[in-house]
């Protein structure tokens, strides 16, 4: 059998999906509170115009968020279980962001079994999380690991400092 997802299945589960809308719908919650401040703008992705080469796609969960034209910080939602490869996709558009600027900060909300420092995603992202886990790192890359999920309120504080950093 060939690996990967299969014909006529999705890798994404109830779990997956409540993230990845906490993450969509903060994000246009935050779009409509910084509508009046034209230093900022929210995208859903990145036009093709935007990627470096012109080829490939970047459209992170919560969005990509520039100030004054710098694209300055990006929020991505990935839920994963104890197996499975889901956090590798991860560093496709991490690398398309940090080629942009390479001081954006790249935040990742990390939920599921595999969301644990010794587990999936801590192995795997550990080689450009080298200032550790679950803490704000402006200007680099943060990753939140909560196998349970996070609160909305703690998707947004984390956004709203980290693109008032920004200004």
């Amino acid at each position: 059998m060939a690996g990967g997802i299969q014909p006529g299945t999705v890798a994404t589960d109830k779990y997956a999906k409540k993230l990845d809308q906490q993450l969509k719908d903060t994000a246009q919650e935050l779009k409509s509170y910084y509508a009046d401040n034209d230093r900022i703008v929210h995208q859903r992705k990145l036009l093709k115009d935007q990627i470096p080469g012109g080829k490939g796609a970047c459209e992170p969960d919560g969005g990509v968020w520039f100030v004054d034209g710098k694209l300055v910080a990006v929020f991505e939602a990935k839920k994963q279980n104890l197996g499975g490869n889901a956090i590798e996709r991860w560093f496709k558009n991490n690398t398309i962001v940090k080629t942009i600027n390479s001081n954006a900060s790249y935040v990742t909300f990390a939920s599921g079994p595999g969301a644990q420092e010794d587990e999936v995603i801590g192995k795997t992202l550990n080689v450009v999380h080298l200032n550790g886990f679950n803490k704000l790192i402006l200007g680099d890359n943060s990753t939140f690991l909560k196998p349970s999920g996070f609160t909305t309120k703690f998707i947004k504080d984390i956004m709203i400092e980290t693109i008032e950093a920004s200004l």
